[in-house]
C-alpha cells in the first residue's frame, strides 16, 4: 500500500437525497483516519450491482487504483457488489480480482470483509440476498401500486409532473405547459407525420424536450407514442390498468395510434422508401393476378409521371401466370380517389363483411365458452367425486379438508370466468353492438372520402391520406381488365380497387370478447404493434 486511496460511491436509482456525497464524505473522513492521501473520486448512478456490474466509474477506479497500486474506499462493500456471481459480480470475484492485481480494498462499515476470501463469501452472499428480499418487496409494493392506478417510475412522462397527494403518495398531474405538445405529437403522427419529421417540426418550433433542451431525438417521440399513460392507463407486467391520472389524449386517439402503428410494422419492407407520392407502400397493396405485393419505385430523373409507378414484385416467380405490367402511379392513385369520390363506401357491401366478421368472432367466442363451460363442470366434477369420497370414508376429514380448500377456490374462479364470457357474448349478438361499429366505421370512411375528394398534391397530404387507409384498411388489391367504374366525367378508370377492411375497423369483436375488466386491462393494445415496430422503426423514420 502506497498511501494513496481512491473513493468510490454508487447509488443503485436516481440519487435524489444525496447518498453519493455522503457516501464520498464517509470515505474522506476514513482515509484521513488512515492516513492516506485521496488522489481521485468516483461514482455511478442508477447503477445497479444486483442486476449488473455497476457502471463505468467502477471500472475507472479499478483502473486507477491498479496503475498506482493504491486503496480502493467504499462507504459499504455492497457498493461494489451485490450479485450472485451469474446475471452480476459477486463480491468475492471482486476480492480475487483486487488481491491479484495489488489493489487493497477497505469499507467504511464492514472493513473487516475484506481480511479474509471466507469473510468476502460470506457478505457477498448477505449484500445479494438483502438485494434480493429487497427487489421483492420493490416489486410487490410497484404491483399495489398498480392496481391502485398510481404510476411507477422515477421521472414523470412528459407532458406530466409528479405531485404528492393528500396521503402523501407520489401521483401524476398534467403539466399544463407541456402537455399541449403532446397532444401535438399524436396528431402528427395521425396525419402521416413519421417519427423523424415530427422531431425536426418540434426543433423547428423551439419546443422545450424532455431535457429541457430543444433536441428532440426520434426515438423520444417514439417512447411518446407508444406510451398508454397518455391515455389515464399504467403498464405493468404485460398489463394495463386504469389510473387515478388525468389523461392528455382521449381512448379513440390512443386506438387509432395503436392501429396504425401496427399496420406500419406489418406492411414494412427492408429498402428505403420511395421518394415519389406513393399512397401504397410496399405489403399494402396487392396484385390481382399473382396476390404478390406491389410497391412503389421512383426514377430519378424521369419526368412525371413516367418516373413514378408501382410494380409487381411476384412478375419475377410467376412470369408463367403473372403479366401485371409496371403501372404509373398516377393511375393506380387515381383508382382509389375514384373508388372514394365517385363511387364512395358501398354501405350494403360494408355491411355485409361486417356482419360476417361478427358471425365469425361470435363462433370463436361460443367456442371459447364452451371451453369454460366444460372447465367449470370438470370442476363441479372434481369436488362432487372427494366429496363422495369423504362421505363414504376414503377420505379423512383432514384430507377432505385440504382438498376442499384447493378445489373450491378453482371452481369459483371457473365459474366467474364462464360468467364473464357469457355476458359478454350476449352484449356481442345485440344488434345494437353492431350498429354502434357499423355507424363509427361509416363515419370515419366517410372523413377519408372528404379528405380525398380534395385535390391531394403535397407530400404531406399524401400522407395523411395513407395514414387514414392504414389504420382502416389491412390492405388494397388492384384489379386490371375491363374497366369497372367510370369517373364523373365519364373517362374510364383503367384499373379498379378492391379495399380489404381492417378486421379490427369490422367491429373489433376479436378484441372485445375475452378481455378483462378494465376495458384496456386484459392486454396492451400498443404491445404488438411495438414488438414489431422495434425491428421496423428505421423503415420509417423518412
Amino acid at each position: 500500500m502506497n498511501g494513496q486511496a481512491i473513493l468510490y460511491a454508487a447509488k443503485s436509482t436516481e440519487d435524489v437525497h444525496g447518498s453519493i456525497p455522503a457516501q464520498l464524505e464517509d470515505g474522506r473522513q476514513f482515509a484521513e483516519q488512515e492516513g492516506l492521501e485521496v488522489v481521485a473520486e468516483y461514482s455511478d448512478e442508477s447503477a445497479s450491482a444486483y442486476k449488473g456490474d455497476r457502471g463505468p466509474e467502477l471500472a475507472a477506479a479499478l483502473e486507477h487504483a491498479q496503475r498506482i497500486g493504491g486503496t480502493l474506499i467504499v462507504q459499504h462493500s455492497d457498493r461494489l457488489a451485490r450479485g450472485d456471481g451469474k446475471q452480476a459480480r459477486h463480491l468475492a470475484e471482486l476480492f480475487f480480482f483486487a488481491n491479484r492485481v495489488g489493489v487493497t480494498l477497505r469499507s467504511v462499515q464492514d472493513d473487516s470483509t475484506f481480511q479474509n476470501p471466507v469473510l468476502a463469501v460470506v457478505m457477498g452472499e448477505r449484500n445479494m440476498e438483502d438485494s434480493r428480499r429487497k427487489s421483492l418487496a420493490v416489486k410487490a409494493g410497484m404491483a399495489r401500486r398498480r392496481e391502485r392506478g398510481l404510476y411507477n417510475g422515477g421521472f414523470a412522462p412528459y407532458g406530466y409532473l409528479h405531485r404528492r397527494n393528500d396521503d402523501d403518495e407520489r401521483i401524476l398531474v398534467i403539466d399544463e405547459e407541456r402537455a399541449p405538445w403532446v397532444r401535438h405529437i399524436f396528431d402528427l403522427y395521425l396525419a402521416g407525420a413519421t417519427y423523424v419529421g415530427i422531431a425536426r417540426e418540434l426543433e423547428a418550433e423551439g419546443v422545450p424536450g424532455p431535457k429541457d433542451t430543444v433536441l428532440w431525438p426520434h426515438l423520444t417521440v417514439r417512447k411518446i407514442l407508444l406510451n398508454p399513460v397518455y391515455t389515464g392507463l399504467i403498464r405493468g407486467g404485460g398489463e394495463l390498468y386504469e389510473g387515478i391520472h388525468e389523461p392528455i389524449i382521449d381512448r379513440e386517439t390512443w386506438e387509432k395510434t395503436a392501429a396504425l402503428l401496427k399496420a406500419k410494422a406489418r406492411t414494412y419492407k427492408r429498402g428505403r422508401p420511395s421518394t415519389g407520392k406513393h399512397l401504397f407502400r410496399k405489403g399494402f397493396l396487392k396484385c390481382g393476378i399473382c396476390g404478390e405485393d406491389m410497391g412503389p419505385l421512383t426514377h430519378r430523373g424521369r419526368p412525371h409521371p413516367t418516373g413514378q409507378i408501382y410494380r409487381c414484385y411476384g412478375r419475377k416467380r410467376h412470369s408463367h401466370t403473372c403479366d401485371m405490367s409496371n403501372i404509373y402511379r398516377s393511375d393506380v392513385d387515381e383508382a382509389l380517389y375514384a373508388y372514394f369520390r365517385d363511387i364512395g363506401v358501398d354501405a350494403e357491401a360494408t355491411r355485409v363483411q361486417l356482419v360476417a366478421a361478427r358471425e365469425q368472432s361470435l363462433a370463436e367466442a361460443r367456442e371459447v365458452l364452451g371451453s369454460a363451460e366444460a372447465e367449470a363442470q370438470a370442476a363441479r366434477d372434481r369436488l362432487e367425486r372427494v366429496k363422495r369420497d369423504y362421505f363414504s370414508g376414503e377420505l379423512k376429514a383432514v384430507e377432505w379438508r385440504e382438498l376442499r380448500e384447493e378445489l373450491e377456490p378453482e371452481l369459483s374462479a371457473a365459474q366467474a370466468e364462464e360468467e364473464r364470457l357469457r355476458e359478454q357474448l350476449e352484449e356481442a349478438e345485440s344488434d345494437s353492438a353492431l350498429s354502434k361499429i357499423t355507424a363509427d366505421l361509416l363515419g370515419q370512411l366517410a372523413g377519408i372520402r372528404a379528405e380525398i375528394a380534395k385535390e391531394v398534391t403535397s407530400a404531406k397530404e399524401v400522407a395523411a391520406v395513407r395514414a387514414a387507409l392504414m389504420r382502416l384498411f389491412d390492405g388494397f388489391v388492384l384489379h386490371r381488365g375491363s374497366p369497372r367504374h367510370e369517373t364523373r366525367e365519364g373517362t374510364k378508370v383503367a384499373y379498379w380497387l378492391e379495399p380489404v377492411l381492417s378486421q379490427g375497423q369490422m367491429g373489433g369483436y376479436a378484441d372485445r370478447l375475452g378481455r378483462k375488466s378494465p376495458p384496456a386491462g386484459g392486454g396492451d393494445p400498443f404491445g404488438e404493434a411495438k414488438k414489431n415496430s422495434d425491428a421496423s422503426i428505421d423503415a420509417w423514420l423518412m
